[in-house]
């Protein structure tokens, strides 16, 4: 490539990290807990996507997700221990403070909680990120319809031990 040529290889970094990166801090924290570390890895993830010469195919947005889930995991992987995430349910709480009895919160974490971990994944990247099924499936490396009948088992589990476990 002539060093006269503007990269097409690199997307607009700028408009896309305007766009992506409190998502992706969100994300960070809640795996993580802490604003430092989240800015962070906010930083690697788009210090990763610049390095590479490739073009973005798909959703740039999973795309981001994929580098993210990738860096989270090796970031724990150095700390020699287990992500102290803020759970899906502790963020539903938050937005729906005072609309659903303190009980049936409870009820929901520990259900949630039981989930094995590749349903607590997608739920949360599904619901709690609001990724489209085409960036889930980017993010997790996996198929749409993959993505689509794990989402279908998780929320049908979620239901079937909700629905077992409320009081009569």
């Amino acid at each position: 490539m002539n060093p006269a040529e503007p990269s097409t290889h690199h997307p607009d970094l700028d408009k896309l990290f305007r766009e992506s990166a409190g998502d992706l801090a969100r994300y960070f924290f809640r795996r993580h807990g802490s604003d430092e570390v989240a800015r962070d890895l906010v930083q690697e993830v788009f210090l990763q996507l610049a390095r590479k010469e490739c073009q973005l195919q798909g959703s740039a947005r999973g795309y981001l997700f994929g580098i993210a889930r990738h860096l989270s995991a090796a970031f724990w992987r150095r700390q020699y221990r287990q992500p102290e995430t803020i759970s899906m349910e502790e963020a539903l709480e938050a937005e729906s403070a005072g609309r659903i009895p303190d009980e049936r919160l409870q009820q929901a974490r520990e259900i949630l909680a039981t989930l094995p971990d590749r349903d607590r994944e997608i739920l949360d990247l599904r619901f709690a990120h609001g990724l489209s099924y085409a960036e889930t499936a980017e993010t997790l490396g996996i198929p749409v319809g993959t993505v689509r009948s794990r989402l279908h088992h998780a929320i049908g589990e979620l239901r079937r031990r909700f629905a077992s476990d409320s009081p009569p």
